[in-house]
């Protein structure tokens, strides 16, 4: 009884975790959420997006509130690679007195190899000579150094990048990550939410933070959580699923989707893996970008048909928002660009009255609403905003 406290103590800090870096990053729910998994799972992740989007100041934001026994932040690594990068910078200089012994081995300390959280910028730039060592660190938590084997302490190593791997070399690397997202610049509302938020000067609460013995116990937990033979058969049939639409992914990959699930359900408070949990999935069985939509819409369908159903209205809401802006902007008079637009708000009422039914049949089951909930306020954006036509067109 004392240890399920203490877990649910610090699953309510890690919680509290969330919270903060969420209000602190704007419009990185997501991130934020993968990054947390990627601790609690002991992997990997690569965020594609561009430049000034918030992916190191996350890292750093982590690392500071997870800390060891001398109330430090964990060992963080952080470092910008070009193509220039050498393996002295990442893994340390040469040692002259190995050297000296016929021994070619790096001092590493305050590099890679002795950091236990890493966040490599512009990671698909790593030359060939970096390349094997660092694979090798990802996969096997091993760094060889002269004539010993270093078993490294990282417990996730965080990648960013503007773009995708273009070279067959760095493909073995885009592997490595189990967890994968994309990342823009922040919306119209977000940006004006990143502005009141960097104006606010007013105090704020001190970081919460959250000890490695905690971070392990949890990991520990969330490694023994059931995974259920009905998610085992949902997982099959996902699989077979994204064949059918030419998505093929390797066996390895497959294998590790289990310790991503039980972090999400322990991450949810929950003692074993539900079907809902495979929307997490979204973020690791895709390879390019253009799966991704449809890799999130087959993840929730199979995990939960509701907010699959969710997902794809909110997805013909958007195709409606679009086509009647460019109708609109076609129109050749004031009467024909109203009657657009209000073809445009008939379609989102009928998508509005069909995400209210979801959201009540949701509850009734007993599930979760709350992302129907958003879908459902996404939609009523759009529709005000196609509204607002009317008023310009007048």
């Amino acid at each position: 009884m004392t240890n399920q406290l203490n877990i649910n103590d610090s699953l309510g800090k890690l919680r509290t975790i969330e919270s903060q870096l969420c209000t602190l990053l704007v419009e990185r729910e997501e991130v934020v959420r993968t990054a947390l998994l990627a601790l609690l799972c002991k992997e990997n992740l690569v965020v594609v997006g561009p430049p000034g989007t918030a992916k190191s100041q996350l890292i750093t934001q982590l690392a500071r509130r997870v800390g060891n026994v001398a109330g430090n932040g964990l060992r963080c690594f952080v470092y910008l690679l070009t193509k220039f990068t050498t393996p002295e910078e990442l893994f340390g200089p040469v040692s002259i007195s190995g050297l000296k012994a016929d021994d070619y081995r790096r001092i590493t300390t305050g590099k890679l190899p002795e950091a236990e959280l890493a966040f490599l910028d512009e990671i698909f730039k790593s030359s060939s000579a970096i390349l094997n060592n660092l694979l090798r660190l990802m996969n096997e938590g091993e760094f060889e150094n002269g004539r010993q084997t270093m078993q490294v302490p990282l417990i996730s190593l965080f990648g960013a990048s503007n773009e995708l791997p273009q070279d067959a070399e760095l493909e073995a690397l885009f592997d490595r990550f189990l967890m994968r997202l994309t990342v823009d610049y922040v919306s119209e509302g977000g940006f004006t939410r990143l502005q009141h938020l960097l104006a606010d000067h007013q105090a704020v609460a001190p970081p919460q933070t959250i000890s490695q013995i905690e971070l392990a116990a949890l990991q520990q937990s969330a490694a023994s959580i059931q995974l259920p033979l009905s998610v085992i058969d949902a997982i099959i049939q996902l699989r077979r699923d994204l064949i059918g639409k030419g998505i093929r992914l390797s066996d390895r990959r497959w294998g590790k989707t289990h310790g991503v699930l039980r972090a999400h359900a322990l991450l949810e408070g929950r003692g074993s893996i539900e079907e809902d949990d495979l929307i997490v999935l979204k973020h690791v069985l895709w390879s390019s970008p253009d799966q991704q939509s449809e890799v999130s819409r087959v993840c929730a369908r199979i995990g939960n048909p509701i907010n699959g159903k969710a997902t794809e209205l909110t997805d013909q809401a958007a195709s409606v928002f679009d086509a009647t802006n460019v109708a609109h902007q076609q129109g050749r008079d004031t009467q024909e660009k109203v009657a657009i637009v209000a073809e445009g708000i008939d379609k989102f009422k009928n998508i509005h009255a069909t995400l209210t039914q979801l959201q009540e049949q949701a509850s009734a089951q007993g599930r979760p609403t709350d992302k129907i909930e958003k879908a459902i306020s996404s939609v009523l954006v759009m529709r005000e905003k196609v509204g607002a036509l009317i008023l310009g067109a007048m």
